[in-house]
């Protein structure tokens, strides 16, 4: 089960669309806490470390400061270990029932690590990336994020949440976070408005797309095509309002695809159903305007709609 929040961070960076924001999130103080008591750290929980890096062929996380406590240093959500010996065993056991290291511990109560090896054995909650959904353009000082806030069952029937999205979904107003502008490497943009563009986004996979659709408004072009997947228009269909009305106005040309709201009995219709409909004025776009095409997000079928976009009707763009 997920839910989508709209996260606001004030920034100083500058970005362009496609880039990403790198954010440091923290683990519940429960789950922590739950950790220590569990491998007898409780009594020197707060007693500051120097962490020292003695082997210069190894990397230590950027973000990790020189000063740490055992409270301050752990995570309690590495589920992964790598075995060769047993390996089915370790599957069935950790990663099918997505067992987190706490867990373990929990369970093998006579298994105590010393805190030397604490770095070695559980390693440092890495910073999450999560795609841009605004134009520096508008938000000069600012970044939006469409974040998918995880919760789920796992085979054992225990409820588990995603570590930073339960970090983010916590946050008030005001809250200062650890936040950086990653280049994503992937996306420019034509710089004549006039060269059309396709943007393709199922589910959270909207916020590149939405980002790439607000700076192309904002400077001018309304040679712009959106094609939207989600499951339903009441739950998912994120920017619809400020979709719908940019393309009232003749900004956008906007498709979606809301694949759980035919009525039984009818086939479903997907994204790439939507392309195969408008299959001539795709190639009318890619083979004759040279439109660039955007696809973002999870997409399993991205060999499929690579497929429709090169073939028309009659044509083959080479």
């Amino acid at each position: 089960m997920t839910g989508i929040r709209t996260l606001r961070i004030m920034i100083h960076d500058r970005y362009e669309p496609g880039d990403v924001a790198v954010i440091h999130p923290y683990a519940p103080s429960a789950e922590v806490e739950s950790f220590l008591i569990s491998m007898g750290y409780s009594n020197i929980a707060d007693e500051p470390y120097e962490i020292r890096h003695n082997l210069p062929d190894q990397s230590l996380p950027d973000h990790l400061p020189s000063t740490i406590t055992l409270r301050e240093s752990r995570t309690g959500e590495t589920r992964r270990v790598s075995l060769r010996e047993g390996a089915d065993e370790l599957y069935e056991y950790c990663q099918r029932v997505r067992r987190t290291i706490r867990e373990v511990m929990e369970e093998f109560r006579n298994c105590k690590i010393p805190k030397e090896y604490i770095f070695d054995v559980f390693p440092h909650l890495r910073p999450r990336e999560f795609s841009i959904a605004s134009s520096v353009i508008r938000h000069p000082r600012r970044v939006e994020l469409c974040i998918a806030i995880v919760q789920y069952r796992t085979k054992l029937r225990i409820p588990r949440k995603g570590v930073a999205t339960t970090y983010l979904a916590s946050l008030q107003p005001g809250d200062k976070i650890p936040v950086g502008i990653k280049k994503g490497g992937l996306i420019s943009l034509p710089k004549d408005v006039h060269v059309p563009i396709i943007c393709i986004g199922p589910g959270t996979g909207i916020a590149p797309a939405r980002s790439i659709i607000e700076q192309r408004v904002l400077q001018g072009s309304n040679e712009n095509t959106l094609y939207q997947g989600c499951r339903s228009a009441t739950k998912d269909q994120h920017y619809r309002s400020e979709f719908e009305n940019l393309a009232s106005q003749g900004h956008i040309v906007y498709r979606v695809a809301c694949s759980r709201d035919s009525p039984e009995g009818v086939k479903r219709t997907y994204v790439q159903d939507l392309i195969a409909q408008d299959s001539e004025r795709i190639w009318e776009l890619v083979g004759q305007k040279n439109a660039w095409v955007f696809i973002s997000g999870y997409v399993p079928h991205a060999g499929f709609l690579y497929s429709l976009l090169i073939f028309s009707p009659h044509k083959i763009i080479k």
